[in-house]
Order: C-alpha cells, then structure tokens, then sequence
C-alpha cells in the first residue's frame, strides 16, 4: 500500500474534483460527491484504496482547514445585529434535534457517550444546500434567508462548543470526581489562554505585519497559528478542531481575514479538505453494516423532524408566521462538514461505532436530497405571507 500512496492521491484528488462539479451541477453539496468517491473507491465496492497512516494525517489537516475556516467567515457583528430574528430558530434547532438524537441512541443501547454525541450530529447545519437553493430562488437576501443563515451558524457555534465539553467530559480524566473537575479546570484554562493570546498577541501581530516586514507571509503564519491553536486544545484534552474554529475567529477581525481566506481556501480544498471527505468513505463496507433499518430510518426522520419542528417553533415564537416558519424549519434541516467531522471524530476516538457514521452518511445524502424540494415547495406552493 505504501508504494501506491501517491498514485491513490491523485486519484482521489483528480476524482473528487470531477464529482464535486457532478454533484454541484446536480444542484447538490460537493461533499456528497466525494463521500460516494470514497465508498466507490473503499471496501463497500472496488476496495481500491485503504486509508493508511499518510492518508489519515492528511485528512485530520483537512478538517483543521475547514473549522478555520468557518470561524474565519463567522462574522460576530452581523450574528450580534441579527441575533433578535435568528437567536430562537437557532436555539429550536438545537433544543428538539439534540434531545431527539439523545433519546434516540440512550433508548437504544442506554450509552451516554454515544447518545451525547448523536445530540451534537443533529444540532449541526450545513447551510450551504440552502444557501444554494435560496439563490435560484432569488430569496437569500430576504427575512427567511437571512435568519436562516445566521441561525445555521449560531448552531454551529454552539454545537461545537457541545463537543468540546463532551470529548473533555469523556476523555481520558473519567466523567465523575476529580476527574471531572480537571476537565473543567482544563477547558477553562484552554478558553483564557486562547482568548489571550488572540486579542492580546496575535490580532495586534497580524495588524502590524507590514511594520516588521512580514506582509507576504500571511498565509504561513495563518497556518502555524491554526496548529498552534489545535495543539494547545489537543493537549487541554478537547478536540484540536476547536483550537482551529476560534483560530479562525480571531484571525477573523483582523484586516488579513480576505487575503487568509482566500489562501487558506485554496490550500485546503485543493488538497486536504478532499482527502478528508474522500476518508470518510473508504473507512467501512456498508454491505457489512448491522444497524437495523429501523433504526436508520429514525436516525433520518429525527434528525430532518428536529430541525423543521424546532426551528420551526422558534421562528413562530419569534412572530414569524406559519409559512415563513416553515421555510425557515426546511432551510435548517440539511447535515454535512461538521456533522461528518463529529461522527468520524467520535469514531475514531472509539466513542462511537462505524453504524452511527454510516447512519451520519446517510443523514447528509438525504437531507441534501429533501432540502432543495421542501424550500421550493415552502416558496412557489404556498402563499406568500409577510412578517408581523
């Protein structure tokens, strides 16, 4: 295998780019493209390629890129301007879902772990199916796609700041006692040093670039910064994807953030952020999955009923009326990165099995399918209502 390393990157790198445009051109998320490259390419049908040791490193970078980059783009003072309209379809579409997947997997094997952590796998959105569907529409820019968007982020923020707590809670110190007081000291201690460091080193070093002649080095120092930041979570006990998200944040106020974004969106998805993808579905045989399909249909409906029902509620409780809370509830139902980076996380780290991933899977293909029909149904079929 290890004399092949480079050939299967290429072809990794060469296909997924071809079925990324497939998928995108079939108005759906790349991701899927490259999910399905994987399982093409894995053990479920050709068992072409194995994920090795180069493979896995390369995809953990990826992910890395990718938290960066969302906290790059999170933008706190349109989150903050806009939180009045977004804050409780938001918190709906964390609340129901969460609770949903929790029940869900407690009721079926009675694991606290893994039920926390299909809780965080449902309270994720990946906005960009929406986004995509809103556009054709010619409604992003309306009431609805703006709360949608701001709420699709809120929930990543929070859905993250989930899972730091639970792998801290989880790993390695023991979930009661001592233990548990250590993960709590150890978290907080991560929070005060990286906000220290970001507003009190690095916003002022990457403001001054030019001063000590550094200007044309932005994107590698970009890039020291996100492991710097990952490994001081990874050694707080938390997941290193945290230490990129608030990398990403601080960079983000910076007047750098155009210039680390583009370059840091080119490095990644031309390379890592596909490996990753691609990995996920070279890790199992789905012919060799043992979840009921009972079980993976409810995995499916809780996770697409969560979202619709609580974003729903907190877009009606917000006075939004019945229509355009709707809208808001469909636009808030897809899954993709941050739901496919928790479930790979979770099973590598043993918290979870390859069933809960492969259910993950399926969750991002048909929330993807569903999503584009339920908006354009909420927008052309049904009547069109004001805001209250």
């Amino acid at each position: 295998m290890e004399n092949h390393i480079l050939l299967h990157l290429a072809i990794i790198i060469f296909f997924s780019k071809i079925l990324g445009a497939v998928a995108r051109k079939l108005k759906q998320p790349p991701v899927v493209g490259m999910l399905l490259l994987g399982i093409i390419l894995g053990p479920t049908l050709f068992h072409f390629i194995e994920p090795d040791e180069v493979i896995n490193w390369i995809a953990k970078v990826g992910v890395l890129f990718l938290l960066f980059e969302a906290g790059l783009e999170t933008n706190l003072k349109r989150i903050k301007e806009d939180s009045k309209q977004a804050s409780l379809p938001a918190l709906g579409g964390i609340i129901l879902p969460f609770s949903l997947g929790f029940a869900l997997i407690y009721f079926v094997n009675h694991n606290i772990s893994q039920a926390l952590i299909v809780g965080v796998i449902f309270t994720a959105t990946s906005v960009s199916v929406s986004v995509m569907t809103l556009l054709d529409l010619g409604k992003l820019k309306g009431i609805e796609g703006r709360c949608i968007v701001n709420a699709a982020i809120i929930d990543d923020i929070v859905g993250i700041l989930l899972l730091t707590f639970i792998f801290g809670f989880t790993s390695g110190t023991g979930e009661s006692g001592p233990g548990f007081t250590i993960s709590i000291i150890k978290i907080g201690g991560f929070f005060i040093v990286a906000f220290l460091i970001g507003i009190f080193i690095l916003q002022p070093f990457f403001l001054n670039l030019k001063k000590i002649l550094l200007d044309n080095v932005v994107i590698s120092l970009a890039i020291a910064v996100v492991l710097l930041y990952s490994w001081l979570a990874e050694m707080a006990g938390l997941a290193a994807i945290t230490g990129a998200y608030f990398a990403g944040l601080f960079l983000g106020q910076t007047q750098h953030k155009h210039a680390v974004h583009t370059g840091i969106t080119n490095i990644g998805k031309s390379f890592f952020v596909d490996v990753f993808f691609v990995s996920i579905g070279l890790q199992f045989d789905l012919f060799e999955i043992e979840a009921e399909p009972v079980f993976l249909i409810l995995f499916v409906l809780f996770a697409i009923f969560g979202k619709i029902i609580g974003s729903g509620l907190g877009a009606r409780i917000t006075k939004f009326d019945s229509v355009r809370s709707f809208r808001i509830g469909s636009g808030m139902i897809p899954r993709g990165e941050v739901a496919l980076i928790v479930a790979n996380m979770a099973l590598v780290k043993g918290v979870i099995s390859t069933d809960i991933l492969s259910a993950t899977i399926l969750l991002v293909i048909v929330s993807a399918l569903i999503t584009p029909i339920l908006l354009k149904f909420g927008f052309m079929k049904l009547q069109k209502s004001s805001f209250n």
